[in-house]
C-alpha cells in the first residue's frame, strides 16, 4: 500500500493540515494511502495549534485528533513519499535521516497555481495567513493526487 508523510518543522500546523486535507481527499476518492505527518524537530506530544485546527473546521475537514510526532518515530523506510513544506526539511530528511532524495519532494512542486515551491510557517500568524496557507496546500495534495499514479 502507497504511504505519504507531511513533513514541517514542529507537526503542529502546515503538516497537520496536509494530513487533514489528504485523509479527506483521499476519502472521497476511495483511495487506501497510509498518511502521517511529523515535524523535524522534538515536540512530540504537544497539541496542533488553535488556529490550525480552527481553520481545517472552517474548511469542513476534521483535523487528524493526534498530538505532534517527530519524524524519529515514523516508519521512515516504508513510507513511499515524503512531501515537506521547506526545503530545510527536506534537506534533514535526507542527511540526517537517510531518507532517499527521490522519496522527498517540497509540496509545494505540485502547486497548480505557481505560488512557490515552499510553504511559509503559519506559527503566530493571522488567522487569514492560516486560510492561505490551508488552500495552497489543498491545492497541492489536489493536483498531487491527480497526478500521482502511485496513490491510485
Amino acid at each position: 500500500m502507497a504511504s505519504v508523510a507531511f513533513i514541517c518543522t514542529a507537526n503542529r500546523c502546515r503538516s497537520v493540515m496536509a494530513h487533514a486535507i489528504f485523509v479527506a481527499e483521499a476519502k472521497q476518492r476511495q483511495l487506501a494511502v497510509d498518511v502521517y505527518s511529523a515535524g523535524v524537530f522534538d515536540f512530540r506530544g504537544a497539541p496542533a495549534i488553535h488556529e490550525t485546527t480552527a481553520t481545517c473546521d472552517v474548511n469542513n475537514t476534521p483535523a487528524p485528533e493526534e498530538v505532534a510526532t517527530w519524524v524519529r518515530d515514523l516508519p521512515l523506510r516504508a513510507i513511499t513519499r515524503f512531501l515537506v513544506m521547506e526545503q530545510f526539511q527536506a534537506d534533514t530528511l535526507i542527511n540526517q535521516y537517510g531518507v532517499s532524495p527521490n522519496r522527498v519532494h517540497l509540496l509545494g512542486q505540485f502547486d497548480p497555481h505557481n505560488r512557490g515551491r515552499e510553504s511559509e510557517d503559519t506559527f503566530g500568524q493571522s488567522n487569514a495567513v492560516y486560510q492561505e496557507s490551508y488552500n495552497l496546500i489543498r491545492d497541492c495534495i489536489v493536483n498531487y493526487l491527480d497526478s500521482m499514479e502511485e496513490v491510485r
